[in-house]
């Protein structure tokens, strides 16, 4: 069975570290390492500029010249969103803090990380991201259908609104009138269904993407009955 692939950015002046890195991670048998590694932040600045896709970047806090946390912002500022993981080599808190303020997934010290853990870690943190992005995707779709249904209810509503006020106004002034029993039940009937036609149209209007539910497979059908016992509750 093929492993799947994780491309990781190493950016890391360390050749020997940069070496660990790269035996436990080919080392790790569930995923397929791909690691490329750069000695300076400008480097790894100029890969990820340039349009080279990665899973994730590993990015050493104490580098030549510009250090980890100035690439990481950088990195922000041009909007490159992929996963970063600071690694230094001390416990500095003000490093920790900065670090995820900025926007890195996590940071570790080296010594904790460089091991069987270290493959573990980021595969982890690779499978957690891309999680996110499909539920990102799946809100944003789902978004996108609510607001199709919206549109078709409102075109409908207006087609259909007119002759229903008609419906109801001719069942009201019928109930008004000395009407056999009988006859008089089913004007009724007719106004009760026109008044929940009314507040049908309404509740997809003011649809929510909570109430497309799991039907039967993959088929999603909505659900208006939450709506409704709210409504029921506020009377």
């Amino acid at each position: 069975m093929e492993k799947s692939e994780i491309k990781v950015l190493l950016i890391e002046d360390d050749a020997s570290f940069a070496g660990l890195v790269k035996y436990y991670l080919n080392s790790y048998r569930n995923y397929q390492f791909k690691v490329d590694w750069v000695g300076s932040a400008e480097e790894g600045i100029e890969k990820l500029s340039s349009g080279n896709s990665y899973h994730i970047v590993i990015l050493d806090y104490y580098l030549p010249g510009i250090n980890g946390l100035e690439a990481l912002k950088i990195l922000k500022s041009r909007n490159i969103n992929i996963p970063v993981i600071i690694l230094s080599g001390s416990t500095e808190k003000e490093v920790l803090i900065e670090a995820l303020k900025i926007g890195a997934v996590d940071h570790y010290i080296k010594e904790d990380i460089i091991g069987p853990l270290l493959p573990v870690i980021i595969a982890k943190t690779v499978e957690k991201e891309n999680l996110k992005k499909q539920i990102e995707k799946d809100r944003g779709e789902q978004t996108q259908k609510i607001e199709a249904i919206q549109e078709i209810v409102i075109t409908v509503s207006h087609e259909v609104n007119n002759p229903l006020a008609a419906i109801k106004l001719a069942a009201n002034i019928l109930l008004k009138r000395d009407l056999p029993p009988d006859i008089k039940t089913y004007v009724k009937i007719i106004k009760e269904n026109t008044d929940r036609i009314e507040q049908t149209i309404l509740k997809l209007r003011e649809l929510k993407s909570d109430q497309i539910v799991p039907y039967v497979g993959k088929l999603k059908m909505l659900d208006l009955s939450g709506q409704q016992k709210n409504e029921d509750k506020n009377e």
